[in-house]
């Protein structure tokens, strides 16, 4: 499962030398492409040229996805599985992916197997009954995992030896990000920068250079501070794995959604899992792996394979990573910015879980602006902590629609004398479930003082609604329990919960 909260993305206003001084970096977001959000950063002349660029790639992507999709019954992979093509009628791009899913499942001794979805629907199945599956399913099923699922013949035909279904969901966008770099390079000579995040997967070309944000999975708010950071200035691929967000409840326990095809049970010790490489398809099929491996075997396995790194975090809260995290370049090494260990205590504060609506329609659907903040009783915006907005250049856009935050934050600037937008900002969000933070202290890192504040939630969609939720709290020394709150025709559902600083015990010194 690929997180796609797990990478965040910036590029840095640093001078990358006078050839490309004219180049402008333009962003670009689409929904619904290959079922989750893309993110597409062009370092090009004109915006006319990166709409080029933007246009070919979906392109590739739609050509791609016609091989690669599982949910598309016509789709190259699905007719192959259902005995509706030739055997002359595969395409060089499944080949590709077929041997490199085969190459993972050796060296991985069978920790990775493009037959896996067998165990989630069996475990599935199991959870609808209230119960786990029996060891004499499981193992009659596992029986089938110890041999490959398929094998080539000498002149390159592709021949299945069960009849277990096949899923490339693994390594096949990873491929996919490969291909469209390789069209960028090919087709359009002049853009010397470019950047695709599909769902967390990403692959970057050219030096410009990129901060990436790898999100700590035990603070999973959008204004936790990350795991760590880095700045990279060369092309690299990068993939992130996890579980997180997403278990399967069986009898009150939860259990991972991510199977291990050696055992046929949940994944267990690692809670995500990031590698950096220099190919899209192998960070993708590797970050699968190693949530399966576990630490000892993964970071083995890492060092033993060129120009890849990786950073796992354990279940009970370790870092580990290999040795040469997040880059083993001389040449190009990455600037690591922020530590796990330089974190604050996030037990305690504010947490607010929101879902953004998915309306009906495809990629021209326009992401809502956001913004989520704390006012004092004077209505001063004390706290921002989330301030989503359009990023595609010439920069931010349509951030007056967020009405009261925007007329509030111009009374802040002239108090703080501070610019929010562009250290708080961050690009918007498509729908889905997220949640915001707030760890007791205002815009300048100073404590709020105990008293009332109103939470704010501020909604504005071009060609869309404005909604506006406000909610008082008293911020002391009570608990305040879940508390679900009215949603809207942008925010579905929208709950917060406080959990108030620790207090050391006075003693009597008489």
């Amino acid at each position: 499962m690929k997180l796609l909260s797990l990478i965040c993305l910036a590029m840095l206003a640093v001078g990358v030398g006078s050839q490309f001084a004219h180049a402008e970096d333009f962003r670009f977001q689409h929904e619904h492409v290959l079922g989750t959000s893309l993110e597409l950063i062009v370092a090009a002349n004109n915006k006319a040229e990166a709409h080029q660029v933007e246009q070919r790639v979906l392109q590739e992507i739609d050509r791609q996805a016609a091989i690669f999709s599982r949910y598309d019954a016509q789709s190259e992979l699905m007719r192959w599985q259902a005995g509706e093509l030739a055997s002359t009628e595969r395409s060089p791009e499944l080949i590709t992916v077929l041997k490199r899913a085969e190459h993972f499942r050796r060296i991985t001794n069978g920790a990775f197997d493009v037959r896996c979805g067998a165990l989630t629907k069996l475990w599935e199945d199991a959870a609808q009954q209230g119960q786990v599956p029996t060891d004499k399913v499981r193992q009659t099923l596992l029986s089938q995992l110890v041999h490959p699922p398929y094998q080539f013949s000498d002149t390159n035909q592709v021949v299945r030896l069960d009849t277990l279904a096949i899923s490339l969901d693994g390594l096949a966008k990873g491929y996919i990000l490969d291909a469209v770099c390789s069209v960028v390079q090919n087709e359009f000579r002049s853009v010397n920068d470019f950047t695709i995040n599909i769902g967390g997967d990403l692959r970057k070309l050219g030096d410009a250079p990129l901060e990436v944000s790898v999100a700590d999975p035990q603070h999973t708010a959008e204004s936790a501070r990350p795991l760590e950071k880095f700045v990279v200035t060369q092309p690299i691929a990068m993939a992130t794995s996890g579980d997180y967000r997403r278990y399967l409840e069986i009898a009150g326990r939860r259990y991972s959604h991510i199977f291990d095809p050696r055992s046929g049970l949940p994944a267990g010790e690692v809670c995500s899992a990031s590698v950096v490489a220099e190919i899209a398809m192998d960070t993708d099929a590797l970050a699968t792996a190693l949530c399966v491996l576990g630490p000892a075997e993964g970071i083995a396995l890492i060092e033993n394979l060129n120009a890849t790194e990786c950073c796992l975090v354990m279940r009970d809260g370790r870092v580990v990573r290999s040795s040469g995290w997040p880059l083993r370049s001389q040449a190009a090494p990455a600037q690591l910015l922020v530590m796990k260990e330089d974190q604050k205590n996030e037990d305690t504060g504010l947490w607010v879980d929101f879902s953004l609506m998915r309306p009906q329609g495809g990629r021209g659907y326009r992401r809502p602006y956001v913004a989520i903040w704390l006012e004092d009783t004077d209505g001063f915006p004390v706290k921002t902590a989330v301030l989503w907005m359009q990023t595609e250049q010439p920069g931010p856009r349509w951030h007056r629609d967020l009405t009261r935050w925007y007329r509030n934050d111009r009374l802040r600037q002239v108090v703080e004398e501070t610019e929010l937008i562009g250290t708080v900002s961050g690009a918007t969000r498509g729908p889905g479930n997220y949640d915001a933070y707030f760890d007791g202290t205002d815009n300048a890192g100073k404590p709020l003082k105990p008293g009332q504040y109103t939470l704010c939630l501020e909604v504005a969609r071009e060609h869309g609604s404005y909604q506006l939720i406000r909610e008082k709290i008293d911020w002391g020394n009570k608990p305040i329990a879940k508390k679900e709150l009215k949603g809207n025709a942008e925010m579905d559902k929208v709950s917060y919960r406080f959990v108030p600083a620790k207090t050391e015990a006075k003693t009597d010194a008489s």
